[in-house]
């Protein structure tokens, strides 16, 4: 089995590029989908984030108010840290159960915004970075998330810079929003074994 792993900036489009690979065959890890999940489900995680925030960062259905925790922490690298430290090792956790349910395959992908800086990338055998223009994104994640302009370049200005993402990645997709395009390069890679196509 090889590892591949997703990556790119907020708004990039790495899951619709995951939804293709899912689409032929490929088993996906969504590690922020599954960070999503701990955090509300996982009582390690629960405690942690209370004692980071405070009781009522979680709402009467305990669910972690995510955009309040967004609002403080993309402003406080330090606080941010701190959640990652606390939430990583779960989603490590998550991600081998996830990887021997799947042996029988000859690709799994595993999905993540910070697939660098979390360390995941080193469990890969090659990453992928799903590149797209600025505006493009901006307006995605706006669409999306219902956020401001100003929110959405925040986040960007605290993520890793694509310059230095794609050092640790061997193939780039780019995700100009034409989906067949990117289908046929993801379906010749996935039936062949070969990503010579999407390399940079």
């Amino acid at each position: 089995m090889e590892i591949i792993g997703l990556t790119g900036g907020i708004g990039s489009g790495k899951s619709t590029v995951a939804k293709i690979f899912e689409q032929h065959g490929v088993p996906c890890f969504n590690c922020d989908d599954e960070a999503r999940h701990i955090q509300d489900d996982d009582p390690r995680a629960v405690e942690g984030m209370k004692m980071l925030f405070g009781d009522d960062i979680y709402d009467e259905h305990g669910h972690l108010q995510r955009r309040r925790v967004g609002e403080v922490a993309f402003r406080d690298s330090s606080l941010l840290a701190k959640i990652n430290e606390l939430v990583h090792p779960l989603v490590y956790e998550s991600f081998m159960k996830f990887k021997a349910a799947n042996e029988q395959h000859k690709f799994v992908l595993i999905e993540s915004a910070i697939l660098i800086q979390s360390g995941f990338y080193k469990l890969t055998d090659g990453c992928i970075f799903v590149k797209a223009g600025l505006e493009a994104r901006i307006a995605r994640v706006m669409r999306r998330d219902g956020l401001t302009r100003e929110q959405v370049l925040l986040r960007i200005k605290n993520q890793m810079p694509e310059e230095e993402m794609l050092r640790y990645c061997k193939y780039v997709v780019f995700n100009n929003g034409y989906v067949p395009q990117i289908e046929s390069q993801i379906l010749h890679a996935v039936q062949t074994g070969d990503f010579s196509d999407l390399i940079y």
